[in-house]
């Protein structure tokens, strides 16, 4: 068990979950070529990040990166105050845990699908978040032990069931 400030604790699980999902987030802000195979003595680069259309992106880099995505998350996440402080920190100063998104293909078209966690709670405080293809459209589905499940925005009973599923 580490002890982090504050007396907060973490277990291996979500320490190995943070350090995985920081990995990530590094390997997407790297130039292509960054990591080498030295195993087998030549320097062979490796595949850069994933574009948006086969997903494997932070959240919190797609915020920073995309008008579009930022601006609907905003607009959806603006005035409420029944969201904890970790939810809120998802625009401003990314105080959670991400894993990377993939892509979902609904009858309405194809979704890109996040996910989120307070980092002292992510088993039980977590966020699905669902964008459309272009980020003009969101919805979310947070879980918090306070105030319960909570659906943002108004998915359709095929984007509810997408949110649904389990993971950050």
């Amino acid at each position: 068990m580490i002890r982090l400030a504050a007396g907060n604790s973490c277990g291996p699980h979500l320490l190995r979950r943070t350090f995985s999902a920081l990995f990530v987030i590094v390997a997407t802000l790297l130039p292509a070529g960054s990591f080498a195979d030295t195993a087998s003595g030549g320097a062979q680069s490796v595949t850069p990040a994933a574009p948006a259309s086969t997903g494997n992106r932070a959240l919190n880099h797609v915020i920073a990166t995309s008008p579009e995505h930022k601006k609907s998350l905003v607009a959806l996440l603006r005035g409420r105050r029944d969201l904890p402080e970790w939810a809120h920190s998802i625009i401003t100063n990314a105080r959670y845990v991400t894993g990377v998104s993939r892509i979902v293909a609904l009858p309405e078209g194809a979704f890109e699908l996040f996910g989120a966690c307070d980092p002292r709670n992510c088993q039980n405080s977590h966020i699905r978040i669902l964008f459309s293809a272009d980020g003009s459209k969101v919805w979310a589905r947070l879980v918090d032990p306070k105030d319960g499940q909570q659906v943002l925005g108004e998915p359709s009973a095929d984007q509810l069931q997408a949110l649904m599923t389990p993971g950050i």
